[in-house]
């Protein structure tokens, strides 16, 4: 099975993770009360996956690995919103502007394969309350056609006029770069994140698809 960045993974034995011993106590709390990791970038060799943890606090992100035979389930950003995962979350968090507003870009999005990630993903996923008053939607959009500057800049102010801010990523494979970054036109290259560390591309659309 392929592995990419922003799938979620729930484990079978927390205790197992190739660094569990050397983690913080609040990602051992953290693994313990929902045994989900999120994969990173990075080489995938001899079934050993990175991942991150995440803590209930925004600070709180540790890098760990796990084997592959630890996997009980793999969860995409794609299968949440397949399952409409959002209109099962109880009503007094349905009031959340995360929450509030993801059913209303779901039109605007239509068009494309998108996907949810960030803290939206992990609380739909695992249940834990993750989402808060300030949360971004991180959006993931995979195979998304080619955008010029000026197409970009009305995608994401037609995303960003239901009082939370988007946050989309365009991915292929384990690269990806931001949709704002590419439409604030701040400077002549975008940030390409890469499985080997960050890159710069004056076309992260071409970028994306070669690196």
């Amino acid at each position: 099975m392929t592995y990419f960045p922003h799938d979620l993974i729930k484990l079978n034995e927390v205790q197992h993770l190739v660094n569990f011993a050397e983690l913080p106590q609040w990602a051992k709390d953290s693994l313990l009360r929902a045994p989900f990791v999120v994969v990173r970038r990075g080489s995938q060799i001899n079934g050993q996956i990175p991942v991150g943890i995440r803590g209930l606090l925004k600070a709180q992100r540790a890098a760990a690995v796990i084997a592959e035979k630890n996997v009980a389930q793999k969860i995409s950003p794609f299968q949440l919103v397949q399952s409409q995962k959002w209109t099962f979350v109880e009503k007094i968090r349905q009031q959340l502007p995360v929450f509030q507003a993801l059913p209303a870009v779901v039109p605007i999005l239509e068009p494309f394969e998108w996907g949810i990630g960030g803290s939206c993903e992990y609380e739909l996923a695992s249940g834990v309350h993750m989402v808060n008053v300030n949360s971004d939607l991180d959006i993931i959009v995979k195979h998304f056609a080619k955008l010029s500057v000026t197409q970009a800049q009305t995608l994401l102010a037609k995303l960003n006029q239901f009082g939370v801010h988007i946050d989309l990523q365009v991915v292929t494979g384990q690269n990806g770069f931001s949709l704002e970054e590419f439409a604030n036109a701040r400077s002549q290259t975008v940030l390409i994140k890469t499985s080997s560390g960050p890159k710069l591309a004056t076309d992260p659309w071409q970028a994306i698809q070669e690196l």
